[in-house]
């Protein structure tokens, strides 16, 4: 099984804050989501997922927000192949002694035990947060390659649009 972990601020929601709520109408059933979503990098994400076979996992603090239905909802609304989201990683509410850890490794964390915890060998993950940096501290058999850094408009990284054969390699 191929996975992408993907987070949604940053990779597929950004500069988009101040364009107002999007409705969404499913069926009769209607919910609100705080922004709209980048139409090209939701395309990317659908040309990776088509591309690979993969599945995704939500990552993305969205998933203490919406429930998995909605997202995949919302994933549907986008273009990107709502059946193709599986599950969402496990909040981890752990408390270290003495030092409370970054947003980072709790990220990091929760993605390095879902892959473990299902036997996944080819995974990526697409997020702004530097996952890279934590991988290995957490798992030294984890390699900070499987992180791909998007970020939007930061700078500090890429857009999705850009990574698509990066991401396509990654998972072949």
């Amino acid at each position: 099984m191929k996975v992408i972990f993907i987070d949604v601020d940053g990779p597929l929601a950004w500069d988009t804050v101040n364009r107002g709520k999007v409705s969404l109408n499913f069926g009769g059933s209607l919910f609100k989501i705080p922004y709209p979503w980048v139409e090209e990098d939701c395309a990317a994400l659908a040309k990776v997922v088509a591309e690979t076979g993969a599945v995704m996992v939500l990552s993305s603090d969205w998933r203490k927000h919406y429930s998995f239905f909605q997202m995949r909802r919302v994933f549907d609304y986008y273009g990107i192949p709502g059946e193709s989201l599986v599950d969402f990683t496990t909040t981890l509410d752990l408390w270290r002694k003495m030092s409370r850890p970054s947003i980072e490794w709790y990220r990091a964390a929760e993605v390095a035990k879902w892959a473990a915890d299902n036997k996944v060998e080819k995974w990526v993950a697409i997020d702004d947060l530097n996952l890279a940096g934590q991988l290995p501290h957490l798992d030294p058999a984890v390699d900070g390659w499987r992180h791909l850094k998007v970020d939007g408009h930061l700078g500090e990284g890429y857009r999705l649009r850009d990574l698509v054969g990066e991401c396509v390699d990654r998972l072949s």
